[in-house]
């Protein structure tokens, strides 16, 4: 949990990460979720070489935590331990009980926050003039914007299909639809699909979102050839923020922008990064993962070289 300030506001952040509906999330993905006597969340999952944790956005924890946090997974049979922790927690804990940074992320080091509590006109004038040219250009162009809460599996195909066709033009990995149909069936209705169609009924982008705990999270989006013309995802993105708004949602974490210390991690993201700093909101830099290794093998390599883990 973060406090983050915001002007005049302080924003109670929660990563989705942390949340039960996430845990199932991982659950179908193969993972098992161990917890502390507090509560904090370790997932575990069993490899062909051995068992590997990874624990994601846990609150602020003292070293009392963090020996729990290791019991854990030495009894599991852990060959390591890594952790991605919250942007308030005290390093030193961890660095001096033999962790060290690791230069290989399971997850967005660097996000961008939008407070939902602010009025309508206060998020438009946090907008960059550019961004709100390129709003009006889109309603003048005659975008419509559908929000859809609990989207049927039909709707998420046709997104789908964009994502995909997206995914290819960029050269990025997408995850089976079936990865898309299960987070719908967990978060049922903070589950939401926001497509933007020119005129009535082409369909040109899409952006599918969750949420938990009064914050909504960006996770996938799609531009078809068409929408990558003209400028589209800005009438869908300030549609999107003003729709969360009146949902009664505080938060909206647009998961991930490009980070210099994580080069090769963020190399091809330049491009939503721009896009998504258009829309203001506070940039949240998370500290750097840390890894221990348990296994005597990973010890001792480690000494050799930097681990890909």
């Amino acid at each position: 949990m973060v406090f983050v300030g915001y002007g005049n506001i302080q924003m109670n952040y929660i990563s989705i990460r942390q949340s039960d509906k996430w845990d199932e999330y991982l659950k179908f993905l193969g993972w098992r979720i161990l917890k502390t006597k507090k509560g904090t969340k370790i997932a575990i999952l069993k490899t062909f070489i051995g068992n590997v944790t990874k624990i994601q956005r846990l609150k602020k924890f003292d070293e009392q935590e963090l020996k729990d946090i290791e019991d854990l997974c030495i009894k599991n049979k852990a060959l390591f331990i890594k952790i991605e922790p919250m942007q308030d927690q005290d390093m030193s804990v961890l660095t001096e009980n033999g962790y060290r940074n690791s230069a290989f992320p399971l997850s967005p080091t660097s996000t961008l926050l939008i407070n939902l509590e602010k009025s309508e006109e206060d998020l438009w004038k946090d907008l960059s003039p550019s961004c709100r040219y390129s709003i009006k250009r889109a309603q003048r162009e005659g975008s419509r914007v559908e929000c859809i809460q609990n989207p049927s599996e039909e709707q998420l195909a046709v997104f789908y299909k964009i994502a995909k066709e997206t995914s290819k033009h960029f050269k990025f990995y997408m995850q089976p639809i079936n990865d898309l149909l299960e987070k719908r069936r967990i978060f049922k209705d903070e589950c939401f699909l926001v497509n933007v169609y020119k005129k009535e009924d082409e369909l040109l982008a899409g952006k599918f979102f969750v949420g938990d705990q009064k914050i909504v999270t960006y996770t996938l989006g799609g531009t078809a050839r068409e929408g990558r013309k003209g400028k589209w995802g800005y009438a869908l993105q300030w549609e999107a923020i003003l729709y969360f708004k009146r949902m009664g949602y505080k938060l909206m974490d647009l998961e991930g922008v490009d980070d210099s210390r994580f080069k090769m991690f963020t190399k091809n993201w330049g491009g939503f990064s721009y896009f998504k700093e258009k829309f203001g909101g506070i940039r949240i830099e998370f500290p750097m993962p840390q890894v221990k290794y348990l296994h005597p093998f990973f010890k001792l390599l480690s000494k050799f070289m930097n681990l890909p883990l």
